[in-house]
Order: structure tokens, then C-alpha cells, then sequence
């Protein structure tokens, strides 16, 4: 009996266990996950907006929505996690949302920023009445807006005097928001002038300055931009004017900033400019500073602009204004584009370099002590090569006797360049350039009555006039062009 009882007792004991267990179980409750609207946190914090790529993907957000069911997000921004005045980047029908470098800096400019550097960037998205988490991003936009000139005023009028060529007479004066603020990178400002309604197609620098508001200029200085641009002596010319910005990003990329144009009335007065001879081992006369010299060409039109067209052979040269002496001396800088000048009581600039022989087209600007130059290849095989070349006329020594020319000399190195040293030329009278002693390539009047211009082929027109003192002269041409230059000794 009492293993009957014993094991009775055991199905007892195991039957209470599993009525036990079973109980337990079925008191459990599993609770999934609540529902989320939650923006993702990006992989990058900081945002540096290049303006060389604006094109480029400045971020690309994206989130999770298992409560709104919504077809339609608004992605908002604000400057702070409190989003007080929020402001609409945009809106998507996808749960991701991308901008371009351009738009989000025009966003963060128009959300009202002042600063440049780690501007603070709160990004929310919202579906209706819904609203997700919020993400921080510290973005370093650029510039977009352009200085505002202050001073002068449009129509101001400018009488230049050259009993007051050290005085200052105009004074530019301008706004940058970016000077206010922290942009971390220098701002260059260049002020620019051009003869009114060319769009500033060959502008002149009026000057320059770094992290300031204001450039101001001399009568002298002036007259030689407002000479530089073309506006003629003695005559109000309307000149534009405005302002260069630019700046340098860390990636070597540059940002140019260009303010609106306003009109000027500027009375130039009448200045006279020097003759500019080569010297140099890629030109004719080597580095000998008294080596009959060969002159730059003077453009007619506009008092202190240079041309040149023609052949130089690998090297390097610069210009000097008096032969026989190595100052004033004009060079080239390291830009490439921009002239330097000792006078005489500063450094020699940089030469003008050659890297390949052969025929290129130089323009030289000169103002005050600076300017600027332009430089490119030239197509010389077309041109004729002339076996001869004279001048005639009853300003020349020979008058109008046509077998008895006055007969250039031609250059060595440049068969299209020539020249008459010493020649006696009589006021009043009139020239005409040949070639070959014959009718058949003649060059005439092209509207200049100084001693430098550039005549035209042609078989009719005006001959050339010669209104300056009788005297001897050192006569050059150059039958690429047709410019010439005569000299007086």
C-alpha cells in the first residue's frame, strides 16, 4: 500500500505543476514597437558649400514614417531647435529629400543668416499635423549678394585739372555684407571703369584694395583711366564704374561678386603719353637698351593703348621708355595679365616671356603706373612678304617722284616690319606708304592726325597728313596691320 500511495501522490504533485505552468504562460503579453515618424540622423554634421560645384548635392536626408500614412512631406529649416520662425526648404511625395549646393545656400541666405561660417541649421519634416525628430547641421556658405556702391552718386560730374594731379578727386565708397560678417578668407575689391554702355568690355582698373570700403583717386589717376577707356580731352565723356568682389575658398576655387554699374561725367584733360621700345633677346635688338629699338605701335584711337603684331623669337623682353636708358622700365607680373613699371626708384619688374617662337598680337594698356596687357597667337602665313617697302609723298624728301622713292630698311627677324631712321619730313605735306615701288599695295589715311596710326590697304582714299614740325624722324611700319609710328629725334 505504500507504494500505491507514493505514487498517487506523484501524478498529484507533476498534475498541480503543469496546471502551474500553464497558468503563467498564458498571463505574458509581447508589446511591439510604438509607431515612429523620425527623421535619420545623416552621416555628416558640418556642410561646406563650394561655389565651384553648385550643381553638386549639398545633403540627402531621409526618414522612416509608420504613422502618418501621407502622401505629401514639408521639409522646414530654422536656426533654432525651437524652430521660432521656420522656414520651407521644400516638399517631396518620397521619404528623402536632396538639395543642391546652390539651393541650400540660397536657402540659408534667404532664412535671414548674417554669418558665413558654421551657420547652425535645425531640419525638421512634417505631414500634416505630424511632425518628426529634428537634426543639426553646421553649414559654411558662401556669398551671393554684390557690393552696393555708395558714393559717388549716378551723374555726378568730374572736371580734371592738371594743375592738381596729386589732389583726390573721387572717392568710391561701397557695402559688402561679407565685410560685416566672418567669412574667414580675405575679399579683394577691384573698381572698375569702362567707357559708357560697352558693358564694360575692356574695363581699366581704377585700383584696388583688401578688406575695405573705399579707393580713392587722383586727378592724375583718373585721367588716365578716363584716357585709357577712350574718353577724349577736354570733352565730358560718360564713364560706368563699378565694383569687383572676389575671394578664394579653401579648395583654391575663386568667387567673383560684381556690383551694379552706375554713370559718371568725367572731363579728361589732355596728357601727352610716351613712346614704349622693345628690348629683350626675343626681340631684334637683344638686351642692348641703344640697338635702333623697335616701338611699340600707338592705337590711335586711345592715347595710352600699345599694339604689336609681330615676330618674336623664344625668350623674354620688356619695354623701356627712353632708348639708351633701362627706366622708367615696364614689365609684366605674375598673373600674367597685369603691367609694372620701375620709374626709376623701385624694383624692375618681371619680363614678358616667349616660351615658342614665332607671331603673336600684344595690347598694352598703360595707367598711371600700371595697367594691363593681352597676348595671343598670330596667323602670319597668309600675309604677303614684300620685297620693298617706301614712303612717298610732298612730306618726304623725294616728293612725289615716283622712281625715287624714300626706301625702308627691313627688320632682320620680322620681314613684315620696317623702317627709315633720320628722315627728313616737311610740314604741311602728305605721305603715302608702297610697297614694291609700284601702285599696286599702297596704304592710306585712316583718320589719324598724329604722328602714329594705322593705315589702310586700299587703291583709293585720303593720303596721309603730316601737320607737325619739319624735321628729321625715325619713320616704322608694320604691313601686318598697317599701324605706324613717326618719331621725332
Amino acid at each position: 500500500m505504500k507504494f500505491y500511495i507514493t505514487k498517487i501522490s506523484f501524478l498529484l504533485l507533476l498534475s498541480t505543476m503543469l496546471f502551474a505552468s500553464c497558468e503563467t504562460e498564458e498571463s505574458l503579453t509581447i508589446t511591439a514597437p510604438e509607431a515612429e515618424f523620425v527623421l535619420n540622423t545623416p552621416g555628416i554634421s558640418t556642410v561646406f558649400l563650394n561655389f565651384a560645384l553648385p550643381d553638386n548635392p549639398a545633403f540627402t536626408l531621409s526618414w522612416e514614417d509608420e504613422v502618418t500614412g501621407s502622401s505629401s512631406y514639408t521639409v522646414e529649416m530654422a536656426a533654432d531647435a525651437e524652430f521660432t520662425s521656420p522656414f520651407t526648404l521644400g516638399t517631396t511625395e518620397a521619404k528623402n529629400f536632396s538639395m543642391t549646393v546652390a539651393e541650400f545656400n540660397n536657402a540659408i541666405a534667404n532664412s535671414g543668416a548674417t554669418t558665413f561660417r558654421d551657420v547652425p541649421v535645425y531640419i525638421r519634416v512634417s505631414a500634416g499635423s505630424e511632425i518628426s525628430n529634428s537634426i543639426l547641421l553646421l553649414a559654411t556658405r558662401y556669398p551671393t549678394d554684390a557690393p552696393v556702391i555708395s558714393s559717388p552718386l549716378a551723374g555726378d560730374t568730374f572736371v580734371l585739372s592738371i594743375g592738381s594731379v596729386d589732389d583726390t578727386v573721387l572717392t568710391v565708397n561701397w557695402t559688402d555684407a561679407v565685410l560685416e560678417s566672418s567669412l574667414g578668407t580675405d575679399i579683394n575689391y577691384i573698381i572698375e571703369a569702362a567707357t559708357a554702355g560697352t558693358d564694360f568690355a575692356s574695363p581699366v582698373s581704377i585700383g584696388t584694395t583688401t578688406n575695405a570700403s573705399t579707393v580713392s583717386s587722383t586727378h592724375s589717376e583718373l585721367n588716365a583711366v578716363a584716357i585709357g577707356i577712350g574718353l577724349t580731352p577736354e570733352v565730358a565723356g560718360n564713364m560706368d564704374i563699378r565694383i569687383v568682389a572676389k575671394n578664394t575658398n579653401s579648395g583654391g576655387s575663386e568667387l567673383t561678386r560684381i556690383s551694379d554699374a552706375l554713370t559718371i561725367s568725367v572731363t579728361p584733360y589732355l596728357s601727352a603719353f610716351p613712346n614704349l621700345y622693345v628690348v629683350g633677346d626675343a626681340t631684334s635688338p637683344g638686351w642692348s637698351n641703344d640697338n635702333n629699338n623697335t616701338p611699340l605701335f600707338r592705337n590711335q584711337d586711345v592715347p595710352n593703348n600699345y599694339v604689336y603684331v609681330g615676330y618674336f623669337g623664344a625668350g623674354a623682353f620688356k619695354l623701356l621708355e627712353t632708348k639708351g636708358a633701362w627706366q622708367p622700365q615696364w614689365g609684366g607680373t605674375n598673373d600674367g595679365a597685369a603691367l609694372a613699371v620701375n620709374t626709376g626708384s623701385g624694383s624692375d619688374p618681371g619680363t614678358f616671356n616667349i616660351a615658342t617662337a614665332g607671331y603673336y598680337s600684344y595690347n598694352f594698356t598703360t595707367v598711371g603706373e600700371s595697367g594691363s596687357f593681352t597676348v595671343e597667337a598670330y596667323d602670319a602665313s597668309a600675309a604677303p612678304t614684300y620685297t620693298s617697302m617706301a614712303i612717298i609723298g610732298d612730306a618726304t624728301p623725294n616728293g612725289w617722284d615716283g622712281d625715287n622713292d624714300t626706301n625702308f630698311t627691313q627688320d632682320t627677324n620680322n620681314p613684315h616690319l620696317w623702317y627709315i631712321n633720320g628722315v627728313t619730313l616737311t610740314n604741311g605735306g602728305f605721305i603715302l606708304i608702297r610697297a614694291n615701288d609700284d601702285w599696286a599695295d599702297v596704304w592710306r589715311y585712316s583718320g589719324s592726325n598724329q604722328l602714329y596710326g594705322k593705315a589702310n590697304l586700299s587703291g583709293d582714299g585720303d593720303n596721309i597728313p603730316f601737320n607737325a614740325e619739319t624735321g628729321s624722324y625715325d619713320f616704322w611700319f608694320n604691313d601686318l596691320d598697317g599701324s605706324y609710328n613717326i618719331i621725332p629725334n
